[in-house]
């Protein structure tokens, strides 16, 4: 019994062409490692490595241990709201513009939070020698996110004096 057969009749029937063995063949073939490996830090001979709680979870624990990154709570499909492409898009640019804006004294990972017309953006950061440089990359943070997204933004910071204290493990 042939392919073509079983799926009801001649190739030209089905829409099928007499190449379709040859890449159901072809499919079954894979070249790729058959353990997936994204998300997974290698362990070292000294483990000496040290992990942040984000890191130290593994991708498929998002949810259920680990948090997301970004949460939407508005609705996906409203009259007048943008889609989900460019949800992640402007998501990836306020990540971009935040490890920009704070170069070197951001510790932890971004994590954006949108609710309807409002999007908050928190993490860890590092002190900086002065308070008014804070408060000064704080506020032109948000004006310059607000502006250009024509949302409102907030960035919620915590200050950790030493970057240990956001070791969860070391590998």
């Amino acid at each position: 019994m042939s392919l073509f057969s079983m799926a009801g009749g001649s190739p030209v029937a089905t829409g099928l062409t007499a190449n379709f063995t040859w890449w159901a063949l072809i499919r079954r073939i894979s070249t790729t490692a058959g353990v997936q490996r994204s998300g997974h830090y290698k362990l070292t001979a000294t483990r000496d490595r040290p992990l942040t709680y984000e890191q130290a979870n593994p991708p498929y624990r998002v949810g259920v241990t680990k948090s997301w990154n970004s949460w939407n709570t508005s609705t996906l499909r409203q009259p007048g709201r943008k889609d989900q492409m460019t949800t992640a898009v402007e998501d990836q640019f306020i990540r971009s513009f935040v490890l920009g804006t704070w170069h070197q004294t951001w510790l932890s990972e971004v994590v954006i939070k949108r609710v309807h017309n409002n999007v908050t953006v928190a993490g860890v950061v590092c002190p900086l020698p002065s308070i008014r440089t804070m408060h000064f990359l704080t506020a032109y943070a948000e004006e310059l996110l607000t502006h250009v997204l024509k949302l409102n933004v907030r960035i919620r910071i915590q200050c950790v004096n030493n970057k240990t204290y956001l070791i969860h493990k070391t590998i």
